[in-house]
Formats: C-alpha cells, structure tokens, sequence
C-alpha cells in the first residue's frame, strides 16, 4: 500500500481460475485471505460476479464499483509474464490500470521492466507499473497446498484454518 500510494487493497479470488484444476472451494479461498489480512487498515476481500476475470467484463464491474478511483492490479512476476501472450484487452487494461508486480523468487527486477518496455512498444502506450519485492516472493500457493512451503511464515490463522478444514491433507498430516 505504501509503496504505490494505494488507500485500499481490495483481494478478488476468482471463483473458477485460469489453468488450475483441483481448486479449493472459494468460501475457503475467501476465509484464508481473511485469515491471513486479519484486521489490517485498508485490507479487504470481495467477490466479483464473473467466475473468471475478463478486462472486458471485471474491469467496468471495478469502475461502476470504485467510481474514479485510479486502480491498480496487483499481481505476480510469474502472471506479469503471461501479458506478452496478448491477454484480450490488454490494451485497454495497460491504458486503464496500472500494475504493482510482486518479483517471485525466479525473477528479476532488471526482466521485468524488459517486459513492460516490450509491452508499451507492441501497444503504443505507456505502461504504469512499480516493482516489489518482498521476503515471501518465494512462498507459492502450491507450495502450500503440497507441504513444500515453509509453513512457520504463514500467519497463524491461515495455517489453523488450513489444518482444522483438513484443506490440504497431503501437505499437513
């Protein structure tokens, strides 16, 4: 929130997400977000009415929502990737938002911004974004859900909440 002035995070799960099979429920995606963001000032979790998000149909759900809120999509080194493969309405979304991209533990800051020059040269526009690292770019929600993940940096509650729903049987035994 600090580092791109946001006054507000807002987390929306999708119900059905692009190339995951064997997702977890979203009523217990939702409570381990809230779980995990407590009673953070400025943290909240919301449901969109799309199942999958589009630019198309989620970003004027976000407007009629946010009013003239300047929005910004939070998202993954490893997602900020998949831009190049022409997203439909990328154009529009890279006009529209702008992007915080969290640097997962394979990537780098230097390939990142190679990716968003390469972005504004093959739409014309430019691309407002801000890289981020933090400690837990390494930690992956499928590290979680196969037991590979270093479980003592979870918050108390998500790992609670994950081992009482017997959510993950395989990784917590």
């Amino acid at each position: 929130m600090r580092t791109c002035e946001l006054d507000e995070i807002v987390f929306l799960p999708e119900q059905k997400p692009r190339g995951k099979d064997n997702v977890t429920d979203l009523s217990h995606r939702v409570a381990l977000i809230e779980h995990a963001i407590g009673n953070q000032a400025g943290l909240r979790v919301a449901r969109l009415v799309s199942d999958q998000f589009t630019v198309q149909h989620t970003l004027p759900e976000l407007h009629r929502l946010f009013g003239d809120s300047r929005l910004t999509l939070l998202l993954g080194s490893d997602i900020a990737r998949t831009l190049l493969y022409r997203w439909e309405g990328l154009d529009t979304l890279l006009r529209d938002v702008s992007l915080a991209i969290g640097i997962r533990s394979n990537d780098s800051p230097k390939e990142m911004t190679s990716i968003m020059t390469q972005l504004a040269q093959d739409y014309d526009t430019t691309v407002h974004y801000t890289l981020i690292s933090t400690p837990e770019a390494g930690i992956t929600s499928s590290q979680i859900r196969s037991g590979s993940a270093d479980t003592s940096r979870l918050h108390p509650g998500t790992l609670h909440y994950i081992q009482k729903h017997k959510l993950y049987p395989q990784a917590f035994i």
